[in-house]
């Protein structure tokens, strides 16, 4: 994917990060695994990964890291749009097994000076819900590049 490409898939008020988003898109580990970066909004990110046969667990469903993994790049992106940011925990549940794409929407629920909380949920596609996982994230910059960062303690829906 191109820069160009990436911009098409991100809402127009979150156009201007468009290359900190490539840098997250080009990681090694999500490059290597074949993550894809679908949509990218001030309050969301979501992530796509093709289940392949190295991803299988031994009773050939997604293996449920790697199913965690494809979450943890959309609340990644969510969380590292406009400053940088560490996880510091996830709360993981899963409700059945996968395989395919995964699709994985990462949502904002809250964010203030020095946290940002989000509601991550991972789908086949078929659309079934296949596991949700609650993260939070350390902020350790406020923001990049002197770029002004999107306001503070802006909640889901809320434009």
């Amino acid at each position: 994917m191109d820069i160009e490409e990436l911009r098409s898939r991100m809402s127009p008020d979150v156009q201007c990060y468009a290359e900190r988003i490539m840098e997250m898109y080009n990681a090694p580990f999500a490059r290597h695994l074949g993550i894809d970066i679908v949509s990218v909004t001030a309050d969301s990110a979501e992530c796509s990964m093709e289940v392949l046969p190295e991803h299988m667990n031994s009773m050939a469903r997604a293996h449920g890291g790697a199913v965690y993994t494809v979450m943890d790049h959309a609340f990644g992106v969510a969380a590292n749009l406009t400053r940088d940011c560490t996880g510091s925990s996830a709360e993981i549940k899963y409700y059945r097994p996968s395989s395919g794409r995964i699709r994985a929407v990462a949502t904002v629920i809250n964010r203030s000076r020095s946290m940002e909380m989000y509601d991550v949920r991972a789908y086949s596609e078929e659309g079934k819900l296949l596991a949700s996982m609650t993260c939070t994230a350390f902020a350790i910059k406020r923001d990049r590049d002197g770029r002004q960062a999107l306001p503070l303690l802006r909640r889901a829906g809320a434009h």
